[in-house]
């Protein structure tokens, strides 16, 4: 028998699955668009070696690897922002900097599955390559939140939690821990709300860290507005002005609301430089929404480039979770403006013809293939969510009319073939 699930992990879209994607995905492209940023795409297939050296940590780990028939390593992307980098390092002083890119790539990563996650999922990348300012990091969020409100949901819905990665090398520089432990703790504390604090503290004390800066750490992390870190010994620091500088941003771009100062957020990945961010749901009930920060070593590192970046990433499974979670939610309809039958065989030229003629006025058409009586075809217009039918029987089309009925009242009425096109769209803007 053949098997009708798909391989663990990934997933089919089915028509009604495609309506939310598609929702999704035409929130990510019209706030890309509003921002100026240019669509690239890249191949779902990478080097290996290429996604090795940026993905480090846990992540290797988790990439699909395969050889070509040639013996190259090879790899299913488990991100895009590899690919970011040897494109725009392609012939460099071809583009324009600084480069506001943006791409919506699949992605597979072999992971642990939960609510959330899966092997696979699609991922919209926005990323400005060559700018220092914040500026740079308040433009994304600004995106992100654009996109946000394209899908209906505002700061009552949203959270994005910023910290700043050189706040936390500062704090534990503090403490007395050497730089070459930071990346090691910031893995460890990147799990803080996934473990529990005695499993996270027996962590940190493996990585070399004093059982009294554990506590001090931890308490430090609790920092939990600007004013609480204005007011500790790090309120000065340079990172911590970055921080009020992109707020002070947010409010005039107006949507501080979104924004909240959250010294828990870590963002394990080595290659972060400086303002970090992830989004959640209010209640807190989802995983993150996007997340992303600056990378200003990761040119450097794998093109020998020094180009500062910034970057944020947003994944289409919790977003549709939260969406489908919404009060009042409905699933997106398989709807169409009209649906055209015949009653026999003799009139399916007349069918396709009315058909073609709606649609050169930009009219949604399903035609239906299958002759039948009217009862049938009218029940599958009324399946198929259509608005109205039109049903082309001997009698009317001798008149050179067709029956135009509206689904929802069922009233109908004879048309004149000359005139349906105005009729119709006359009935679709009652709705």
């Amino acid at each position: 028998m053949l098997e009708t699930n798909p391989p663990k992990g990934l997933r089919d879209f089915f028509p009604h699955d495609m309506l939310l994607r598609d929702r999704v995905f035409n929130a990510w492209r019209t706030a890309a668009e509003l921002h100026g940023f240019l669509r690239y795409e890249a191949p779902v297939v990478e080097s290996y070696e290429l996604l090795a050296r940026k993905a480090g940590e846990e992540i290797s780990d988790q990439i699909y690897v395969f050889q070509d028939k040639s013996g190259r390593n090879l790899a299913l992307r488990p991100e895009v922002t590899p690919s970011l980098v040897r494109m725009l390092s392609a012939n460099a002083g071809q583009h324009l900097f600084p480069a506001k890119w943006w791409t919506i790539a699949q992605c597979f990563r072999y992971e642990k599955m939960g609510k959330g996650r899966r092997r696979e999922h699609y991922q919209w990348n926005l990323d400005i390559v060559g700018a220092e300012s914040i500026l740079a990091e308040a433009w994304i969020l600004h995106a992100a939140v654009t996109a946000l409100g394209q899908l209906g949901l505002g700061s009552d819905d949203i959270h994005v939690h910023v910290n700043h990665r050189q706040l936390l090398a500062q704090a534990l520089h503090e403490l007395g821990v050497p730089e070459e432990r930071h990346p090691a703790i910031f893995l460890i504390l990147d799990k803080k709300d996934k473990i529990p604090q005695s499993a996270l503290v027996e962590m940190l004390l493996g990585a070399g860290m004093a059982s009294p800066l554990c506590g001090q750490l931890l308490e430090m992390m609790q920092i939990g507005s600007l004013d609480e870190l204005r007011a500790s010994p790090l309120g000065q620091s340079a990172p911590a002005r970055q921080l009020y500088e992109l707020f002070a941003l947010a409010k005039a771009l107006d949507f501080e609301p979104f924004l909240t100062f959250d010294f828990g957020i870590v963002r394990g990945l080595a290659y972060y430089t400086g303002v970090i961010f992830e989004a959640y749901d209010v209640p807190r009930k989802f995983r993150a929404v996007f997340g992303g920060g600056r990378y200003d070593t990761l040119f450097q590192r794998l093109a020998g480039a020094d180009r500062p970046a910034v970057g944020l990433g947003f994944g289409d499974v919790v977003i549709g979770e939260i969406l489908a979670a919404q009060p009042g939610f409905a699933a997106p309809e398989l709807a169409v403006d009209v649906c055209v039958g015949s009653f026999d065989e003799s009139l399916t030229v007349e069918a396709f013809r009315v058909a073609s003629q709606l649609q050169d006025r930009g009219i949604s058409v399903d035609l239906a293939v299958a002759v039948d009586k009217p009862r049938k075809f009218f029940a599958y217009a009324s399946k198929r969510g259509t608005a109205l039918a039109v049903f082309i029987g001997p009698d009317e089309i001798q008149r050179q009319a067709v029956m135009l009925r509206n689904m929802q009242t069922r009233e109908q009425r004879e048309v004149a073939i000359a005139e349906l096109g105005a009729s119709v769209l006359r009935e679709l803007q009652r709705k």
